[in-house]
């Protein structure tokens, strides 16, 4: 799928060149509409498999996304995740059930839709994706959130400037779901 992959190096399309130690890694940041129907079915298909998303819309949110990452090995997508536009209705019920209080008037986007096929976690593969995203939205004047219960995500977002806010909450697909905020 990619033969401009060099054995034994990570590769990034903007230039992004770091050595590997486990075997060849493609990582792709795209906008939807950059994206052919091929990736965002594969998206979508990745988002189903990790079992954490509602389908409900579920291709309506993928196309409206402000950015997509793949993580590709040896041809095969391997990772993914999101920065993501969410509506103001879903922002409001997310802080509800955290007891965020808090009405926002700026832009948010949320990182999101992560998900690392499990023969391929703890190797840096998301924390490599939501890196890259979050290099591509420095521009953002507005918030920025993630909800998780995954304790690696919550170690990156800590490490990336998010704090904790509220009250762990219960989810449809997780339990102890902290909400967390950067502005």
């Amino acid at each position: 799928m990619h033969p401009q992959i060099s054995p034994g190096l990570m590769f990034y399309r903007d230039g992004y060149f770091e050595l590997d130690f486990i075997g060849n890694y493609y990582f792709e940041i795209k906008r939807p509409s950059q994206c052919s129907i091929s990736e965002i079915h594969s998206f979508y298909l990745q988002l189903r498999k990790g079992n954490k998303v509602s389908p409900v819309n579920l291709h309506e949110r993928i196309f409206s996304a402000k950015y997509l990452g793949f993580c590709y090995h040896r041809g095969n997508l391997v990772g993914i995740s999101a920065i993501k536009k969410p509506t103001e209705n879903y922002v409001e019920t997310v802080r509800k059930k955290a007891g965020v209080v808090q009405q926002s008037v700026e832009p948010i986007l949320e990182i999101g839709f992560s998900f690392t096929e499990e023969s391929f976690r703890q190797k840096g593969i998301s924390t490599r994706l939501k890196t890259m995203l979050l290099s591509k939205i420095t521009d953002h004047r507005g918030s920025l959130f993630s909800t998780t219960a995954t304790p690696s995500s919550q170690r990156f977002l800590l490490a990336n400037g998010f704090i904790a806010c509220g009250h762990p909450y219960q989810g449809l697909f997780d339990d102890n779901i902290i909400y967390f905020e950067r502005r």
